[in-house]
Parts: structure tokens; sequence; C-alpha cells
């Protein structure tokens, strides 16, 4: 990084600081001492998704944090949880140009059960599309099996 003071090739990293949708660094040069900031942004994810009926769409984390945030309200998952969830699908569509929606579904079900089980059971019955009361009890007994 170019100092924006001197034109020098050669600066450190003083401070880093996280928002949700970019990084604050502050910078010193190694050669006049000066310091200034530098925001970077991350490239938004180009991933397209295939929906069960064969409809694509863009892929969208604040889907998925709406959906697993529906899940989890008045569980004991927290907006932290919710952002491991999204990174984890995330990381699981990272480098990839296609992904199907039942992939995705597959990620957060599986990330949501090492959570909290009500969210997990909240999140199941709305993606795998319950059909009926058993279909439901299956699935709460497999989960009490599992334990």
């Amino acid at each position: 990084m170019k100092c924006i003071y001197c034109d020098e090739g050669t600066t450190k990293v003083v401070d880093t600081r996280e928002s949700s949708d970019k990084i604050r660094r502050r910078r010193e040069c190694k050669n006049c001492r000066r310091r200034f900031t530098t925001y970077e942004t991350a490239e938004d994810l180009e991933i397209t998704v295939t929906k069960r009926e064969g409809e694509s769409e863009q892929f969208s984390e604040e889907k998925i944090r709406n959906g697993v945030g529906r899940a989890a309200k008045k569980t004991s998952i927290d907006e932290d949880q919710i952002e491991e969830v999204v990174e984890a699908v995330k990381d699981e569509v990272r480098g990839k140009k296609q992904i199907k929606a039942s992939e995705i579904g597959e990620v957060v079900k599986s990330e949501l059960k090492k959570r909290d089980k009500v969210a997990y059971i909240r999140f199941a019955s709305v993606y795998d599309s319950f059909e009926d009361v058993e279909s439901f009890e299956e699935e709460v007994k497999e989960l009490q099996n599992n334990n």
C-alpha cells in the first residue's frame, strides 16, 4: 500500500476494525511516519442458486441470514451465531459459479443442528416442507435418538 502523503510503498497496519460490510485499517508510513485510513470491501459472491423448481436466482447472504434469524427467534442462538451460520454457507459456496438451493439448505440445517435443536426443527419444517404431523414427529424422534 502506497502512502497517500509521500507515495512511499512501505506502510504497516497499526489497527484493524471490522464492520458488517467493510474493514477499516489504520496504516502508518514507514518513511514519513504519517498515518492514514483505508477501507476494504469484499467482492460480492457472483453465484447462481438453482431452486427446486428449476428457476435460478442470484445468491443472497441476506436471504440466508433472514431465514436463519426466523428459525432462531426466541432460541439460544444469538446474532454472532447467526453470522457463523451465514459464514459457513458462504464458505460452502465460495469458488462455485452455481449451486443447488438444496446444498445450501443442508449446510444451514447442519449448522443449526449443532447449535440449537429448536431452531433446527423450525428451519427443517419449512425447508423440508413437512407434509403432515407424522413427518414432523419422525424428524423430532431422529433428533432425540442422535443425542
